[in-house]
């Protein structure tokens, strides 16, 4: 009689498989190593837990599912506790919309996450709907949603459509990647200065933009000289001398 390697039960000589837990019995089959890699796929899956036997669209659905009810009753119990404690909607309407924005964003991630330009698309329209809204909500209508808000949030999409293109084209992905953040939030941060200032004073001052600007430039090409030396030398113990 032969032993089980997985479970301990007696087999007999003759068997391939245990007549118990299904464990190949490798000792018998060791030269046959198409044998022993099945047996071994079989046994690896038998671990997973069901979460982990799931595709990506199918883990992506079940947190869409759950983070929809999670939004959803949030923004019942505020508009509730706010119709009761003021009778009207007051403060509930932010919240609100923002929970819907964001239970938008994670319905596209699930349904459009291989349209990527559409996602984009309708992406940039919920958010500037929640600017346009929230300036509503004020009741003095300002127009910071028009002047303001919108530039900046056109100069944010483009700035990922453009990263996003960069990324697409790298050849090899590592450090650079990083630095390429770094720059475009660097640009950003200098439009977005610009934006405020234009809208507050009439006119374009810079001031704590341009030092986000400057130090990001110079960590990035930092970086980008790491990736570029890494592309030469991919010994790591040779590029940093240890």
């Amino acid at each position: 009689m032969m032993i089980c390697p997985n479970c301990g039960v007696e087999v007999e000589e003759n068997s391939n498989f245990c007549s118990l837990c299904g464990e190949p019995i490798l000792n018998r089959t060791a030269g046959n190593e198409v044998f022993i890699r099945s047996g071994k796929a079989r046994r690896d899956e038998r671990l997973l837990t069901d979460y982990q036997k799931l595709t990506g669209t199918q883990k992506r659905k079940i947190f869409w599912k759950i983070s929809g009810l999670i939004l959803i009753s949030g923004i019942i119990i505020s508009l509730l506790i706010d119709f009761i404690v003021n009778r009207a909607f007051t403060w509930s309407k932010y919240p609100a919309t923002i929970s819907l924005v964001l239970f938008i964003h994670f319905t596209l991630n699930v349904f459009l996450h291989k349209k990527f330009l559409l996602m984009l698309v309708l992406s940039f329209l919920s958010v500037a709907g929640l600017f346009v809204l929230f300036d509503r909500y004020g009741g003095r209508q300002t127009g910071w949603d028009l002047k303001l808000g919108i530039p900046v949030l056109i100069a944010a999409y483009l700035t990922i459509l453009c990263l996003v293109f960069l990324v697409s084209k790298a050849k090899q992905k590592g450090l650079n990647i990083i630095a390429y953040s770094l720059i475009a939030t660097g640009l950003l941060s200098v439009f977005t200065e610009g934006m405020l200032s234009i809208y507050n004073r009439g006119t374009i001052y810079l001031e704590w933009s341009l030092i986000v600007m400057v130090s990001v430039v110079f960590i990035s090409m930092l970086l980008l000289y790491i990736h570029y030396r890494l592309k030469k030398a991919t010994d790591l113990k040779r590029f940093f001398h240890i």
